[in-house]
């Protein structure tokens, strides 16, 4: 049963929240290339009031590892931006014991989203999927690549914002056993956990050095990757660009 103004008021707010995360985005694109001091001055405000928790940090590090692989939710929480902050500068001296709470909250967050689609499954996407970005084209696409590399897509699933949120719901149809979902679940969330956490403890150490480079690796990034797209995926962006518009064509009439 359809709930038009719940759905409506869903949609707005979403497109608020996502135009919100769209200005902050391109504000922290200028502040990267143009006030390097001000993000030097946030991480050491960071540094100071991670490390004045204390122990509070395992609790953080957990909570918002779960989050983050939440469906919808895991989208909008900036999980991993805590994780990388929390696990950076207190994750230097617990390295281990970081590690470990964030991968048991993972593998928390991803088996909800995964039992959540047995009760839900695809009528949530059909009720609000075009809200967060996964209209019928991008569920198809996205299922698609489960049943593909589904070992592969789930593990490495867990480095890209929507993919967290969203792989561990749709991972929950009928093809994928529990018990496959729980292995791949568990390797995927400690690669996860163990990549992050090195990776944030190793800026958070050498971050003043690395906020001289920031601006010229963000470019070489974006260079790269639309070069990758360009030589090697833009036949499949065109088709998928096609797909879309005749999904929405069909939705306008």
């Amino acid at each position: 049963m359809r709930h038009p103004i719940l759905q409506k008021i869903t949609v707005a707010l979403t497109r608020l929240l996502h135009g919100t995360f769209v200005a902050i985005t391109f504000a922290l694109l200028f502040i990267v290339l143009f006030k390097k001091e001000w993000i030097a001055a946030f991480l050491a405000y960071a540094e100071t009031l991670v490390l004045s928790l204390g122990n509070w940090n395992y609790l953080l590090a957990f909570v918002f590892s779960v989050i983050e692989s939440f469906p919808v939710i895991g989208v909008l929480v900036p999980g991993l931006q805590v994780m990388l902050i929390v696990g950076g500068f207190f994750g230097r001296e617990h390295l281990a014991e970081t590690i470990a709470v964030a991968a048991l909250g993972a593998i928390l967050g991803n088996f909800i989203g995964y039992a959540l689609w047995k009760r839900y499954g695809k009528g949530f996407f059909k009720e609000y999927g075009d809200a967060f970005g996964l209209g019928r084209t991008e569920l198809k696409y996205l299922e698609r690549q489960i049943a593909k590399n589904g070992p592969a897509f789930i593990i490495l699933g867990k480095f890209h914002n929507m993919s967290r949120a969203f792989v561990p719901f749709i991972a929950g149809s009928a093809w994928m056993l529990p018990g496959r979902f729980w292995a791949y679940n568990v390797v995927g969330s400690i690669v996860w956990a163990a990549t992050i956490v090195t990776l944030a403890v190793a800026f958070a150490s050498y971050y003043r050095m690395i906020l001289d480079y920031v601006g010229y690796a963000f470019l070489a990034l974006v260079l790269g990757f639309s070069a990758y797209v360009w030589f090697f995926r833009r036949e499949a962006l065109l088709r998928y660009w096609e797909e879309k518009k005749l999904e929405i064509e069909e939705k306008s009439k």
